[in-house]
């Protein structure tokens, strides 16, 4: 017994149904890719090489007429050191909040990053410099 014959109905309640189906779905894959079309691809801040981030943070913060062998020119050669002491992607926060003047929120969208991961870096940069000036304090 064929069942189209019994309820001819159904069937083209079901091709309907199969239509509709297939054009939400063409829709949904238009959408998702026009979506993410224009989307730049994100890598992580860790991914990026060291020497890349320095070229970098070169280029944006210090004009090229006024860039000098170092681009920290802080008064004390001891706070120089020690900021050269820092891990590189601790340094570049540093540098983005302080040296570039840019706030938590633009520092993070600039190195890709969580607002929470630039507090906590600045957080531990600070301590590691006032730490290093007062140890460096008593030698001189």
């Amino acid at each position: 017994m064929d069942h189209r014959q019994e309820y001819p109905e159904r069937d083209e309640l079901r091709a309907k149904f199969t239509r509709w189906l297939e054009t939400v779905i063409k829709r949904a894959k238009i959408d998702y890719l026009r979506k993410y079309e224009n989307r730049p691809e994100t890598i992580s801040y860790e991914d990026i090489p060291e020497k890349e981030l320095i070229d970098l943070a070169q280029r944006e913060l210090w004009p090229s007429s006024t860039r000098m062998q170092t681009p920290y020119d802080f008064e004390e050669e001891r706070l120089t050191k020690a900021f050269m002491e820092l891990p590189l992607k601790r340094r570049q926060v540093m540098e983005l909040l302080f040296l570039a003047d840019l706030s938590e929120t633009e520092t993070a969208k600039r190195l890709n990053c969580s607002l929470q991961y630039v507090r906590n870096q600045r957080c531990i940069a600070l301590k590691k410099l006032r730490s290093r000036l007062m140890e460096g304090g008593d030698d001189e």
